[in-house]
């Protein structure tokens, strides 16, 4: 799971920065990472000219804005993107299995207000799930819940009936459950959130995504012959 994490991380930081060489103005970011520089150095330079400090910082607010406006259409294209990849992502990283043992939530939401009859939803588990109470309804948020316990290590479905609606169906054992068997009709499971370790550090999968999608975009960005990118920030000359 780590090494897939790794591999989907590195994919991540190549196409983010795809997206920034191709839609960033390369030339007006150099040029707006030098002006942030100079005004920088003009705060410092001329620290006891407070009239010289003041323009320097109204400038260096005008430059920001210069830079924002360079980087925003990338920003909002991997945005839109990452958006879109969140959810998968995070339901295969994001969860741990269920450990034996360890009682966890299924919540059913339906896309109607509760009836009397709902009471009758019946939830069915895979040998080595153990259901441990009768469906508890939730009228203001239309959830019905089971607290459902692992016996032994499984891998099967939790099937949830509710009357006058039909059969919702989710995969468990492996983590979260698996949504959507019916559109007015989906539920999760509560399973513990998974952390990955790698030298000593222990992380959720996003931090780690973040981190090497990261290196792996800064990296190449140093690394493109003729295309300095964002090192214009540090380096003015």
């Amino acid at each position: 799971m780590g090494a897939s994490l790794a591999v989907a991380s590195i994919v991540w930081g190549l196409l983010t920065w795809w997206v920034f060489r191709r839609f960033t103005n390369q030339a007006a970011l150099r040029r707006t990472g030098k002006c942030l520089y100079a005004r920088l150095l003009e705060i410092r330079l001329y620290s006891d000219e407070p009239a010289l400090v003041w323009r320097a910082q109204k400038a260096l607010i005008a430059d920001n804005g210069s830079f924002l406006a360079i980087i925003a259409k990338p920003v909002l294209i991997v945005t839109l993107l990452f958006a879109l990849l969140y959810l998968p992502l995070d339901a295969i990283y994001g969860r741990d299995p269920l450990a034996p043992g360890q009682s966890v939530l299924v919540t059913t939401h339906l896309g109607r207000d509760l009836r009397e009859s709902d009471a009758n939803a019946m939830i069915a588990a895979p040998p080595g799930i153990v259901v441990e109470t009768s469906p508890v309804r939730n009228f203001a948020d239309r959830q019905i819940s089971w607290r459902i316990r692992a016996e032994s290590p499984v891998q099967g479905d939790l099937r949830v009936e509710i009357p006058g609606d039909g059969e919702v169906i989710g995969a468990i054992g492996a983590g979260a459950v698996m949504p959507f068997a019916r559109p007015l009709i989906w539920m999760e499971v509560e399973s513990p959130r998974a952390s990955y370790s790698l030298g000593g550090l222990q992380w959720p999968w996003l931090a780690w995504f973040v981190f090497a999608s990261t290196v792996v975009a800064g990296a190449l960005t140093a690394l493109a012959p003729g295309r300095r990118g964002f090192r214009g920030l540090t380096h003015a000359n």
